[in-house]
């Protein structure tokens, strides 16, 4: 027989051991939401970058290779885009890579970002530029956006999970 005065507290022990794991599961879920809607802002916006990019040539008269001008108008860009879409959001937390691959043998893929958001050479992507009518091969350009993100989850766990990025590749004229 169980005894009254030994099942007093069970319920408060219960809770608390409750309390903490759906708080957990609270930091988890919105950390996740946080990082899922700032990849979504990324996603769009490195596309836009990258289209405007490659349509530099057509509409500007732009040659195929990219200078730093053109990596800091980008970058100017995705910061003014991103400070009206992001609420607190920080410039010293973004990161814009601009790359393009011309194939001139004169030509050299060009990088420009911080060393914190480098993704993988363009080069490693030569399968997925095309031979024009022109017999020569496309031009590639990538633009990546990196941004951090607080850190809810990681902080928990001893991990860092800060980091968002996204990378948009296009094959140009």
């Amino acid at each position: 027989m169980h005894l009254k005065s030994k099942q007093e507290g069970s319920f408060t022990v219960e809770f608390a051991l409750i309390g903490v794991m759906l708080s957990f599961v609270w930091a988890f879920s919105g950390d996740i939401i946080i990082k899922m809607s700032t990849k979504g802002k990324l996603d769009r916006l490195s596309y836009s970058l990258v289209n405007i990019l490659k349509e530099r040539t057509q509409l500007y008269e732009a040659g195929l290779s990219i200078t730093q001008e053109d990596a800091l108008v980008l970058s100017n860009i995705a910061t003014n885009s991103l400070s009206r879409t992001v609420g607190a959001f920080d410039s010293n937390k973004l990161a814009v890579v601009v790359e393009a691959r011309t194939y001139d043998p004169q030509a050299h893929t060009d990088r420009f970002g911080p060393a914190a958001c480098q993704p993988n050479g363009l080069e490693r992507l030569d399968n997925l530029s095309v031979l024009t009518t022109w017999d020569r091969q496309a031009p590639l350009y990538r633009v990546t956006i990196c941004y951090e993100t607080d850190n809810w989850i990681g902080s928990l766990l001893g991990q860092e999970y800060q980091i968002v990025s996204s990378s948009s590749i296009l094959i140009g004229r």
